[in-house]
């Protein structure tokens, strides 16, 4: 039975959290969905709910639903993984988590190693104020506000405590915003409250490192997945870090691949499976290599009678097609997934079962052993604003070292 659950808005959340826990021998699995949760023998028990793109009572009930059903389950604690940059329904699900819990809600969102920390109340990423960041010009999910408190009201109508507004001992569901802005301040605050008696915590990735001291949770053997070239890189996102990543995977030798009728209700996967197949050291997949291809796409889809949103599901669900595809095909090396809507879809029209997350390759970059009806892979994820510039070089080194 798992001790803890994390309720996830998308899949690489859920992933590189649970990554922090095994990364330390703790055990953890992710699953995809309500249905998908029941008893494991992994300590940490993850669920990617894709709540990011739902409206505010869409995302509070499924949070809501799946945090409940956890605690029948038998789970002393619930973690609800936040993204990095307060994007998706921040306040709706603090709120339906607290309520489940029916206790006070920790959240402390900083992510100390990716310089995303909360100082004074505002929500920083590095020198910037998260609304003048790459996250406020996300396409689907723009952050406005800076004050966290504030982002978090926008949805919740629950009593928010924060530095300037400190938690006075109010019983009952509530919200409280810590400002851990270091790794040691957060391991300093697992060890103070360990045993404590919340029931409700939330963070992202960042925070979570500490879930497996604050909750003395059991630590076993790592398990153990194996990179092998060729690469296949599919990607769905346009985040300005993600294309600078993939310009510098071409640079080191990966074949672009403009996934071109990307937006069309049946594209040519036989194409693209022909351009990954038997190519070294691999692959990527792009909807859009250049922000003025991006534009042009978006204006196609918009000529196709497709808003915004349809155009983000349409490119992910097609690719998470062209992966499928691949597998079928007999691809042998190893598909690497990049941004959280590409993974969920890959992986549902794969029909996983679940997946073990065990090492990142840096911050936010999950290597996985996921389970497929049929067999076993090797999967790499990552968000889309999530990695280092020299994310895929990374990756092409550590295969040819393990060759």
């Amino acid at each position: 039975m798992p001790d803890v659950f994390i309720a996830a808005d998308d899949f690489t959340g859920a992933l590189d959290t649970g990554v922090k826990l095994s990364g330390e021998g703790i055990s953890a699995r992710v699953v995809s969905g309500l249905d998908n949760m029941a008893p494991c023998d992994e300590s940490v028990l993850a669920a990617n709910l894709d709540t990011r793109h739902m409206d505010r009572d869409g995302a509070y009930r499924a949070t809501y639903s799946a945090c409940a059903k956890a605690f029948a389950l038998g789970v002393r604690a619930v973690y609800v993984k936040t993204d990095s940059g307060l994007r998706g329904n921040i306040g709706a699900y603090l709120e339906a988590a607290a309520r489940a819990a029916d206790s006070r809600l920790v959240f402390a969102p900083a992510y100390p190693a990716l310089d995303r920390r909360t100082a004074d109340g505002v929500h920083m990423i590095g020198d910037v104020p998260v609304s003048r960041s790459v996250f406020g010009r996300d396409l689907l999910n723009p952050v406005r506000l800076d004050r966290t408190r504030d982002i978090i009201a926008m949805q919740s109508e629950l009593n928010v405590y924060d530095a300037r507004h400190p938690y006075d001992g109010q019983a009952g569901p509530s919200i409280e915003i810590l400002e851990l802005n270091t790794d040691a301040a957060i391991m300093s605050y697992a060890e103070e409250h360990a045993f404590g008696p919340l029931k409700a915590y939330a963070g992202c990735a960042g925070f979570a490192q500490g879930l497996g001291t604050l909750f003395r949770l059991k630590r076993e053997k790592r398990p153990s997945a194996r990179i092998r070239l060729p690469l296949a890189v599919l990607t769905a996102s346009l985040n300005s870090v993600n294309m600078e990543q993939m310009r510098r995977g071409e640079a080191s030798g990966l074949y672009s691949y403009r996934f071109s009728d990307v937006l069309e209700a049946e594209p040519d996967l036989d194409r693209v499976t022909e351009a990954v197949l038997g190519r070294l050291p691999g692959t990527m997949i792009e909807s859009s290599r250049t922000p003025e291809q991006a534009e042009t796409l978006s204006r196609a889809g918009e000529q196709m009678g497709l808003d915004a949103v349809m155009r983000g599901e349409r490119i992910a669900h097609n690719l998470g097609r062209a992966a499928k595809r691949l597998i079928e095909k007999g691809f042998s090396g190893t598909l690497c997934l990049f941004g959280g809507d590409c993974v969920s879809a890959a992986l549902g029209l794969m029909g996983c079962r679940g997946l073990n997350p065990v090492i990142e390759t840096e911050p936010g970059v999950v290597v996985s052993r996921a389970y497929l009806p049929d067999r076993e892979i090797t999967l790499v994820t990552k968000s889309g604003g999530f990695g280092s510039p020299d994310v895929i070089q990374t990756l092409i080194r550590l295969a040819e070292g393990d060759t």
